[in-house]
């Protein structure tokens, strides 16, 4: 299948309910970052009513927590490398991008014990319900390789 076309969308726009156009306004906000206009033109949606929808559904808090996200933050630095590396011009300063890199690492190089622990505990709560003697064997597996992190960490 092949790109299509601006005038296209513009075209399905005119078939689509307006809860499909507000899921679709809604992805093309928080995870495109695309402006209220721009939406507006392409699902042919009043400014007004995209006003309406970004309220009541949180969209800019959506915005920021997507922003803020590890891949997200990545993602960015990793454009930025690409535009120094191609003879262009940071736009973050160095000593601030590599303490930002160093905590990237950090943050997809090893999940902590505690999020593991926290996992662990919900699934075995859960597990508990569907099957309590697997959910036993689980349990015993999940201690051990808690210890197991332990150990790596310390």
């Amino acid at each position: 299948m092949g790109f299509l076309h601006l005038n296209h969308y513009k075209n399905m726009s005119n078939l689509l309910t307006n809860q499909a156009k507000k899921v679709m306004a809604e992805k093309m906000f928080v995870e495109d970052g695309m402006t209220a206009k721009a939406i507006s033109e392409q699902l042919d949606v009043s400014e007004q009513t995209l006003s309406k929808w970004r309220k009541d559904g949180r969209w800019e808090d959506k915005r920021a927590e997507m922003l803020a996200s590890p891949h997200k933050i990545r993602e960015i630095l990793i454009k930025e490398l690409k535009t120094v590396a191609e003879g262009g011009v940071s736009l973050i300063d160095a000593d601030a991008l590599a303490k930002i890199n160093k905590v990237i690492e950090t943050l997809s190089s090893s999940t902590s014990v505690q999020i593991v622990f926290s996992v662990f505990k919900e699934f075995d709560n859960w597990m508990a319900d569907q099957d309590p003697k697997t959910a036993v064997l689980f349990t015993e597996y999940h201690k051990q390789f808690i210890l197991f992190k332990i150990n790596q960490e310390g």
